[in-house]
């Protein structure tokens, strides 16, 4: 997922709020990009992270992990007036 932030939000608060909206099926959350420049507002970046979701006992649905990133993604605008990047 990329979302563009305000650029001196530190990636682990952006981490936490993502833990803390998810269900248990989220195993790990990883920052791998961040990004200043050209297509993205001056004291804004994009931020991308890798979310892994695992169920030990079964296989998620499509409508599971979708649920999970919808409410996500409401906590991350809720909280840091994050955007999913386009």
């Amino acid at each position: 997922m990329s979302i563009v932030v305000d650029a001196t939000l530190p990636a682990a608060a952006v981490r936490g709020t993502i833990r803390r909206a998810a269900p248990s099926t989220l195993v790990s959350v990883d920052e791998f990009d961040r990004y200043q420049g050209k297509g993205v507002a001056d004291g804004r970046c994009s931020l991308s992270l890798r979310l892994v979701f695992r169920a030990a006992d079964r296989t998620l649905t499509d409508t599971e992990v979708q649920a999970a990133m919808d409410s996500i993604v409401a906590a991350l605008q809720a909280e840091h007036d994050a955007r999913l990047r386009q």
